[in-house]
């Protein structure tokens, strides 16, 4: 993280990043208890939008083209 593009984000003292990172994700998995592909995929869509607001920019476009999801409990046997 020496790249001079790194130098436009200030130190925060006190930030706690793996801590937040952890609260956030606990947070994410139990939002998404449970949740079918399609509701994920709309969880973080949502997220994405909520995320380019707070920031500022406009949301980039979604790519709507279908998503590749594996589901373990889908694939073929093994044989």
């Amino acid at each position: 993280m020496s790249s001079p593009s790194w130098r436009r984000f200030p130190v925060e003292p006190g930030l706690h990043a793996l801590e937040m990172k952890d609260r956030l994700q606990e947070r994410v998995m139990e939002d998404t208890k449970g949740a079918s592909p399609a509701a994920l995929v709309d969880y973080f869509r949502k997220a994405s939008r909520r995320f380019w607001q707070e920031v500022g920019c406009a949301c980039p476009e979604s790519d709507t083209s279908p998503m590749l999801v594996h589901d373990a409990d889908q694939s073929p046997a093994s044989d």
